[in-house]
This record gives C-alpha cells, sequence and structure tokens, in this order.
C-alpha cells in the first residue's frame, strides 16, 4: 500500500512555491472572471501515474493521460516539488468535463497568469483540464 501522505493530491502545498503562487492566482482569476474552479489534484506518485497511463491501454476504462510515469510534471521531481495540477470548473458545485465554453475560459485564466494549459496542445497530448509551470520558467 502507498502511505497516505503519497497518494494524488489536492494539497497545494506539494507544489512548488511558484507554481502553487500561479495556482492561487489562478483561482482569483477565475473567481474574477465568474468562475468557480476546482484544483482537484497536485501531486502523484509515480505509482498513481503509471496507473492512470494504463487506463484505457492495458487497463479498462477511458484514457485518462498522456504521460508516462516519469513524464508527468505531476510526479514530484527532484527538487521535492509537483510543477502541475488539474483543476475543473463548476456549475452549482457539478464538474463541467465537457463544456467546451467553460474548459476554455477556464484555460484562459491559466494562462493569464502565467501557467501553460494543455488545452492548447496538439494531437493526443492535449488535456484540458491540465495545467503546468514549465521548468525554468519559474
Amino acid at each position: 500500500d502507498v502511505p497516505a501522505d503519497l497518494m494524488a493530491s489536492r494539497d497545494l502545498n506539494r507544489l512548488a512555491p511558484w507554481v502553487r503562487a500561479a495556482a492561487l492566482a489562478f483561482m482569483a482569476e477565475g473567481q474574477r472572471r465568474g468562475l468557480d474552479l476546482l484544483i482537484y489534484c497536485t501531486a502523484r506518485t509515480v505509482q498513481e501515474q503509471a496507473d492512470l497511463y494504463a487506463s484505457g491501454r492495458t487497463k479498462p476504462g477511458p484514457s485518462l493521460t498522456n504521460a508516462r510515469g516519469l513524464q508527468s510534471l505531476h510526479v514530484i521531481g527532484p527538487d521535492g516539488w509537483a510543477w502541475a495540477f488539474d483543476a475543473v470548473p463548476l456549475v452549482n458545485g457539478k464538474a463541467q468535463w465537457s463544456d467546451d465554453a467553460a474548459l476554455l475560459a477556464m484555460g484562459q485564466c491559466g494562462e493569464a497568469v502565467g501557467l501553460t494549459w494543455a488545452g492548447r496542445w496538439r494531437g493526443k497530448l492535449r488535456e484540458r483540464v491540465h495545467f503546468q509551470m514549465d521548468r525554468g520558467k519559474e
């Protein structure tokens, strides 16, 4: 079993300090624009990331991510921090996973505060709920 403190986390304190600051600015930008945003995942273990990658490939279920274990900035790096988080817009407390307009508005909030939004990526790497600060841009 994976210890509870190493499970996928919503804890913003698991993010690098500059990513945490951007995440808080992202939330504030959403609020300023009238959006209710939920950050639902920050840090993951390598195994959790590998399990997500296996979904829809070697395990039943939908495809959930395009990053293998060590490819994801959700995984705690050598610096001790995660550099990515996943978020979803809420309407009346319900996640809007497929509302294109809400996801675009959320993505624009992330971009407005200097985050890279994976919703702009092309091809199979596109993930509309994923935000990151690219290493070296802190």
